[in-house]
């Protein structure tokens, strides 16, 4: 993918944590190029997201119905976008996911100081729930250690992680 978040692409296998971000200021270096980005679907019977197949996505028809009848749809969609990070706090390697908004600052911080690989960020969340709201600012410009080095040979495929659920399994 590249830093065009609108572009479309598609989506789970193997365990790795996803970064928390809490209130405060998260220290993170990211490891890949560019993010990886997806289409979900929450349902909120079930209190949880499924990655949309696209075409014959059961739950797009069931959308375009309740749209053509006047009605709120009762399943959201978003789009998400992730991208592997070294968590400076934790010292793990995550997977970063969050929405268009928040990786628009980060496309930012390229253009204002290149490759967000070679240095490390700091992301001030501030707030919760739906009044959440985050600032994202260049930490400092660092090698990666031998250390992180090694983390990053434990990243996931992201095309095999977030592969998209089929219709059946929607």
């Amino acid at each position: 993918m590249s830093w065009d978040l609108d572009e479309k692409k598609g989506s789970s296998s193997s365990k790795i944590d996803f970064t928390k971000l809490p209130e405060g200021i998260t220290r993170l270096r990211v490891v890949d190029e560019s993010p990886f980005s997806r289409w979900t679907h929450w349902l909120p019977q079930f209190k949880r997201s499924v990655n949309c197949p696209g075409l014959n996505c059961p739950i797009d028809k069931i959308r375009k119905e309740q749209k053509a009848l006047g009605e709120t749809p009762k399943y959201g969609i978003s789009k998400r976008f992730a991208i592997h990070v070294i968590n400076r706090d934790t010292g793990n390697l995550e997977i970063l996911e969050q929405g268009k908004t928040f990786f628009e600052q980060l496309r930012d911080l390229i253009a204002d100081n290149g490759d967000l690989r070679n240095y490390d960020i700091k992301v001030r969340r501030r707030g919760e729930g739906l009044n959440t709201s985050y600032r994202i600012d260049v930490a400092e410009e660092t090698p990666l250690s031998d250390g992180d080095k090694k983390l990053i040979e434990s990243r996931v495929d992201f095309n095999e992680y977030f592969k998209p659920h089929t219709p059946e399994q929607i």
